[in-house]
């Protein structure tokens, strides 16, 4: 919160400051008008509006776990503290004085149609005049314009003022007025929309003389009939008035001549401007933390691991090897067995081999392969051997 009240107060300074020194004193009403609306509401966005930029910097793992250690502690303890009760007094504060400042806004606007309800109105030019009993100048807000009843029946009211207040309402100024009064509602703390709304009032006047200039090009009688005007001052709330205060600046107006040329580097300086408090207030730098010792740490790893895998490859290789080496040892040491060797025993000699070729070299085909040994050996000693049965005796006799 007090970093939009700061970033929107500089803002409305400097565009404040800008408008009076170099745009101000040129005839330039229109794009004036835009301006400051304009430099209204970028003020206030522009705390919502950020620009980040990635700055990297190495930190130190270990001293990051420290701090990190410390915040959890510190919030920890904070949540274990009481309630900041002045936080809660001051936005309290904020709601009531806002409160208060909107009714004195909708009591005002109900003024105002309470007097349009309660006076005769008389259409006028795409506008509707209100017959006011009391004496007092023209003024208007929305379509509606103020004056006397007495001075609109005598026709007192010259041409040029009835002008003047049509230019107010064609326009519509009086939105202008309506939305510096909401922001001054909201923020009712922040005094630079005060001379927002001065400034934007002497605008309004300004382009109103300008048509009038324009339309009527009498100006020595036009600024005559300010001057004698001008002794009946009165300010209207909520309403565009024909404001005497700054007659002296209007009647200097009425002469000023700007060439092209000066207004449009007078407008095009506005970019520059913008972009300078852009760059000061909505760029914001944020630093990107870097792990050394991590990158590190997770680069051993990934090596140790790689040389764990090899080692197991390695090993595996080695443990091939033996299984082959075992194997064609135990071929050399296989005895050649004599030629009178039955059917059966080359049988088990060859399902033998198989199963020490398919086991490639575990204990278990050594296990069954030495079981298989000794049993061959336990037939030998029990003199099993093949036996030949005379198939003769089943043949058919042959027919003489």
């Amino acid at each position: 919160m007090i970093a939009f009240i700061v970033k929107s107060a500089v803002a409305l300074c400097v565009f404040l400051a800008f408008y009076h020194l170099i745009l101000e004193r040129e005839k330039m009403h229109q794009f004036n008008r835009f301006f400051l609306l304009f430099s209204i509401l970028i003020s206030v966005a522009i705390s919502f509006i950020s620009f980040e930029i990635i700055k990297e910097i190495p930190v130190d793992f270990s001293r990051q776990i420290a701090i990190s250690q410390h915040e959890l502690n510190t919030s920890i303890h904070q949540t274990a503290e009481k309630v900041d009760y002045k936080f809660i007094l001051l936005w309290t504060l904020y709601a009531i004085v806002t409160l208060l400042m909107a009714v004195r806004f909708g009591r005002n606007i109900w003024k105002i149609y309470s007097r349009i309800g309660n006076s005769p109105n008389v259409e006028f030019k795409n506008s509707k005049l209100v017959l006011l009993k009391e004496k007092i100048l023209p003024h208007t807000f929305l379509h509606y314009i103020f004056i006397n009843l007495e001075d609109y029946k005598n026709q007192n009211i010259e041409a040029e003022l009835y002008t003047h207040e049509l230019v107010h309402v064609h326009q519509k100024h009086t939105l202008d007025i309506l939305f510096i009064e909401l922001l001054k509602v909201v923020f009712w703390f922040n005094p630079i929309f005060l001379f927002y709304k001065k400034a934007i009032q002497l605008n309004h006047e300004f382009l109103a003389d300008q048509e009038i200039v324009k339309t009527y090009n009498n100006v020595p009688f036009y600024q005559n009939l300010l001057l004698t005007k001008g002794s009946e001052n009165q300010t209207i709330y909520l309403a565009s008035n024909l404001n005497y205060l700054v007659t002296k600046k209007r009647l200097k107006m009425m002469k000023k001549r700007t060439s092209k040329t000066t207004a449009f580097l007078k407008k095009i300086a506005v970019v520059p401007l913008v972009t300078i408090l852009m760059l000061l207030l909505c760029i914001k730098t944020v630093a990107q933390e870097v792990k050394n010792e991590v990158k590190n740490s997770t680069t051993k790893n990934s090596f140790d691991e790689k040389t764990v895998i090899s080692k197991d490859k390695k090993q595996d290789v080695v443990v091939k090897e033996k299984s082959t080496k075992s194997i064609d040892e135990k071929k050399t040491k296989v005895l050649p067995q004599p030629a009178v060797a039955s059917k059966k025993t080359q049988d088990l000699k060859e399902n033998e081999t198989l199963s020490i070729k398919q086991e490639s070299g575990s204990e278990v085909s050594t296990i069954i392969s030495e079981s298989e040994e000794r049993a061959k050996e336990r037939r030998k000693s029990y003199g099993y051997q093949d036996m030949k049965f005379d198939t003769t005796m089943f043949r058919r006799p042959q027919n003489p």
